[in-house]
């Protein structure tokens, strides 16, 4: 089978449940195991899927990154507030993490500072 071939089952298989392992992948293919990493590479690399342990989800959404970013924020400043220091730290580059997904996401806009 074409690799396009391969990879489109792939990505329909996640349109249809929210996260595929490598064997669900392999069967949907009819592909080696090694084969369909390399499509999951090269899909994941593509921005049409994020590589987890053992298969793939999804890609997050836009929306997905600012309910993680404010959750790390909101968590960092509960830490300040008792002074662990080294949770703060965590989550504050967890933030940043965010930060740079959603600007390097391709369906983000500018945001605008809320009031």
């Amino acid at each position: 089978m074409l690799a396009a071939i391969r990879r489109r089952r792939i990505l329909d298989l996640l349109a249809r449940h929210e996260y595929v392992t490598v064997g669900e992948a392999c069967t949907a293919t009819g592909a080696s195991m090694a084969t369909t990493q390399r499509d999951l590479a090269h899909l994941a690399t593509a921005g049409a899927l994020t590589r987890i342990r053992g298969g793939a989800t999804r890609p997050a959404t836009a929306r997905d990154e600012e309910s993680n970013l404010v959750a790390c924020l909101t968590r960092a400043g509960r830490a300040a507030g008792i002074q662990d220091l080294a949770t703060v730290e965590t989550e504050l580059r967890q933030a940043l993490d965010a930060c740079r997904r959603l600007r390097d996401h391709p369906a983000s806009a500018p945001v605008s500072p809320r009031r």
